[in-house]
C-alpha cells in the first residue's frame, strides 16, 4: 500500500509575502544578520555595483588632481578646489543606491526577497545598512584619495591643507560620511519610484539640478540652499563655515536626520503596498 503524505501550503499575508507563522517556511527563521548577509550577497555579485563605484572614484579623484594644479589662496579655498569634482562624482553614488532598489523591481526578484525575509522593516533596514556601509567605505577611500591627489598636484607656492589641522581632517572624513548618507538617500528614492530611469533622474534633479536653480532665486534661494538636505550635507567639506549656511557638522547632521526620517516613511509605505 502506497504511503501518502500531506503538506500544509504556506499562507500569505495581505501584501503577498509568505506568512512567517505558516508551517514549512524557512523565512520565519530569517534574522536581521541573515537579511544583512542576503543583501550583501546581492550587492556584491552585481557588476553594476563595482562599475558605478569605480566611476565615482575616477571622476572625483581625477577632477581633484586637475583642480589642485590651479588651486590657490587660503586653506578653505584650496580644499574646495580639490573637491570641486564631488558634485559630479556623487551622481555615481546615487546611481549605486538607486539601482540597489530598482534592479530587484525591474527583474521581479523583489517578490522572492520579500518571501525570504517577510518582515519588510527588517529587510529595508538591512538593505539600508549594506548600502550605507558600501557607500561609506567607498566614500572614505574616494575622499582621502582625492585629498592626496589634489595636494600632490598643488603648485609650489601654495600651502597644502594638512591633516594635522583638525578642521581639514574633519572635512576629509566628512566627505566620506556625506557619500555614505547619500547612498541611502538614493536607495530611498529608488524604493519609492521602483523604476531605474525615474529614480536616477530624480536623484540627479534632487542633488544637482535643483540646487543650481536655487542659486538664481537670490534671498529665497539662499534659504532653500541652507536647508536643502544634500547641500547642507556638503557643508562638511568646508574648513571655514559659510555665513548663510548651516555649520559643517550641523549640515551633515541635518542631512542624516532627513534621511532617517525618509527611511521611516518609505518603510511604512513599502510595508503597506504590494511588491
Amino acid at each position: 500500500m502506497r504511503a501518502t503524505t500531506t503538506t500544509t501550503p504556506a499562507t500569505t499575508t495581505d501584501n503577498g509575502a509568505a506568512d512567517p507563522r505558516s508551517n514549512g517556511t524557512a523565512a520565519r527563521k530569517a534574522r536581521f544578520i541573515d537579511a544583512v548577509a542576503f543583501e550583501w550577497i546581492k550587492v556584491s555579485t552585481v557588476r553594476s555595483t563595482w562599475w558605478t563605484l569605480f566611476a565615482a572614484a575616477f571622476i572625483t579623484i581625477s577632477i581633484g588632481a586637475f583642480a589642485g594644479n590651479s588651486a590657490e589662496g587660503e586653506v578653505d579655498s584650496v580644499l574646495r578646489e580639490i573637491y570641486v569634482g564631488l558634485p559630479i562624482g556623487q551622481l555615481a553614488i546615487c546611481l549605486f543606491g538607486a539601482l540597489a532598489a530598482t534592479s530587484e523591481y525591474g527583474t521581479g526578484s523583489i517578490r522572492s526577497t520579500f518571501t525570504a525575509v517577510p518582515k519588510r522593516p527588517r529587510l529595508l533596514a538591512a538593505k539600508a545598512l549594506v548600502v550605507f556601509a558600501v557607500s561609506l567605505v567607498t566614500g572614505l577611500l574616494i575622499s582621502f584619495a582625492t585629498y592626496t591627489a589634489g595636494t600632490l598636484s598643488l603648485g609650489a607656492a601654495v600651502a597644502p591643507p594638512e591633516l594635522s589641522d583638525g578642521d581639514v581632517l574633519r572635512a576629509v572624513l566628512g566627505g566620506g560620511c556625506y557619500l555614505g548618507v547619500l547612498g541611502v538617500f538614493a536607495l530611498l528614492v529608488g524604493l519609492v519610484l521602483r523604476a531605474s530611469a525615474g529614480a536616477i533622474t530624480a536623484c540627479v534633479g534632487l542633488t544637482f539640478i535643483l540646487p543650481l536653480m536655487f542659486h538664481a532665486l537670490s534671498s529665497l534661494g539662499d534659504l532653500l540652499l541652507k536647508w536643502w538636505p544634500t547641500e547642507a550635507g556638503q557643508q562638511i567639506l568646508h574648513v571655514v563655515p559659510t555665513e548663510t549656511r548651516l555649520t559643517p557638522l550641523a549640515g551633515l547632521g541635518w542631512f542624516a536626520l532627513c534621511t532617517l526620517v525618509a527611511l521611516a516613511l518609505v518603510t511604512s509605505r513599502v510595508t503597506r503596498r504590494d511588491a
